[in-house]
């Protein structure tokens, strides 16, 4: 789902930044390797970009799995499984309920959709003294969307071509669903305990889970790009594990380009395997070629486990995979971004 929107919002952007001159809309670029005065990532920095790229620096501290502990969910049911679910910013529990034999779950995605106040979706409701969303599906699924930092009080920044900002104050998600039991009352009451532990939150680098790249900045690329790649624009991220810029090069005609580097954790028995493979830089690069665009992936650690001490079969199910994916208008500028990104998130 999220990769579909990937492809949609790098065509819209794509179709308006690819002509015309490299402008900066948020701060004075240098080209990559330039030794000019930076505020960050080689660009100077507005008080709002600044509190965007700090959100997603806060997020990435802390630990979704910290959000879920099996004290809080025993409640609902025997954990059988807790795990981090797909992506860096999420963490599942599935339950088995006493007086039912169908499995339960509640999820945490701290990377999650902020609604609008006019979503028809979505009641909004207090709880802990803060104002959170609530969507009812009403086939024993809810979901409670909650913010993890106060809203930037100030003058927000403007949008990069096809790519609005963000607001900077970083939503969280909580999905619970309950075969035959109050979905919403579940949900209530884990948001409860989510936002009573934002005051002293927990932290990655506490947390029981390796998750290498976790705490990484894939935006830290834009310093250490080839050095015949010079950055034109660059959208100040409230997204934790992506970093949106626009760039150009000789080898790619001094056109601009949409680059998106995003950090996943993919399932091993649901990666592609309809792809190519290359070698370039010392890394192994699965390449999958679009109409219009190309994702270039490399394996950047272990396959990561939950709770292989509860349950076997669960653990062979949260068995994950880190590796980096980016997507560009073609294979070779995926790749040569993909390699440079790599050498720095593991350096």
């Amino acid at each position: 789902m999220r990769r579909n929107w990937l492809l949609a919002a790098v065509a819209l952007a794509m179709s308006v930044s690819t002509s015309g001159c490299a402008v900066v809309l948020l701060g004075n670029a240098f080209p990559a390797g330039s030794s000019s005065p930076q505020n960050r990532y080689g660009f100077e920095m507005s008080d709002a970009d600044r509190y965007l790229a700090d959100s997603a620096a806060f997020v990435r501290g802390l630990d979704p799995c910290g959000f879920l502990t099996e004290d809080d969910l025993a409640p609902l049911g025997a954990v059988v499984q807790l795990r981090p679910d797909g992506e860096l910013s999420t963490c599942s529990a599935s339950l088995k309920p006493a007086k039912s034999s169908a499995t339960d779950s509640v999820s945490i995605d701290l990377n999650g959709y902020q609604p609008t106040p006019d979503d028809p979706r979505f009641e909004q409701i207090t709880i802990g003294g803060e104002q959170v969303f609530l969507e009812d599906s009403s086939r024993g699924s809810c979901r409670i969307s909650f913010p993890l930092r106060d809203e930037f009080d100030g003058a927000t920044p403007g949008a990069m071509d096809g790519f609005l900002t963000e607001s900077g104050r970083s939503f969280a998600t909580i999905d619970v669903y309950r075969a035959d039991a109050d979905a919403c009352a579940a949900a209530t009451t884990v948001a409860e305990t989510a936002l009573g532990l934002l005051k002293d939150p927990p932290l990655r680098a506490d947390s029981k889970y390796n998750l290498p790249l976790a705490m990484k900045d894939p935006c830290a690329v834009l310093e250490h790009l080839p050095a015949t790649w010079t950055v034109g624009r660059w959208n100040p991220p409230a997204a934790p594990y992506r970093c949106h810029f626009t760039a150009s090069s000789s080898t790619f005609e001094d056109n601009l380009v949409m680059l998106d580097v995003t950090l996943t954790y993919v399932d091993a028995d649901l990666r592609s395997t309809d792809s190519e493979t290359v070698r370039q830089g010392g890394y192994t690069v699965d390449t999958r070629a679009l109409d219009s665009s190309c994702f270039a992936d490399i394996v950047l650690g272990n396959p990561v486990l939950g709770m292989p001490e509860n349950d076997d079969t669960a653990a062979r199910f949260a068995r994950t995979v880190p590796t980096l994916s980016v997507l560009a208008d073609d294979c070779e500028s995926a790749t040569a971004l993909a390699v440079a990104a790599a050498g720095v998130l593991t350096g």
